[in-house]
């Protein structure tokens, strides 16, 4: 029994590990990035809200259309896998009805694929100031100077 608990907990680790490595690997390469340039520090914020905006318009979208009726002559696939012949005389129609808790759920998907862009801005926005910070110190010094 204490065997099996053991071997849990050192799955649970490996488990742990495999899926922390990648984030860890993508804010090393944005610290990396950002230190680099700070306008290469917003590589990584950019793909990450297009992919967030992506995914988003592309669950609004399909979460709306609800069916479609296929014109005369061809058939489509029935709900239970088996194939339809289509009606003749039917037009094509796509259904499209939009709930508000499309909306919604469209906003909590929104608002929890940007994490990782609020992550990677919060990076580049430490880089950015810290660099201003440093910019503004060595022009002092040069008014100093004359």
């Amino acid at each position: 029994m204490a065997m099996a608990s053991v071997a849990g907990i050192f799955g649970l680790i490996i488990y742990l590990f495999v899926m922390m490595l990648p984030i860890a690997l993508l804010v090393a390469l944005q610290v990396w990035l950002c230190r680099k340039n700070v306008k290469l520090g917003l590589i990584l914020p950019g793909i990450s809200l297009a992919l967030s905006l992506l995914l988003t318009l592309s669950l609004a979208a399909f979460g709306a259309v609800r069916g479609a009726i296929v014109t005369g002559g061809a058939s489509y696939v029935g709900p239970n896998g088996q194939e339809v012949p289509a009606q003749t005389g039917a037009e094509e129609r796509v259904e499209v009805e939009f709930h508000p808790r499309t909306l919604i759920v469209a906003g909590v998907v929104f608002l929890v694929s940007n994490i990782p862009t609020a992550v990677f801005g919060g990076i580049w926005l430490h880089y950015k100031g810290r660099r201003d910070t440093l910019e503004d110190l060595k022009r002092m010094q040069i008014e100093d100077l004359e």
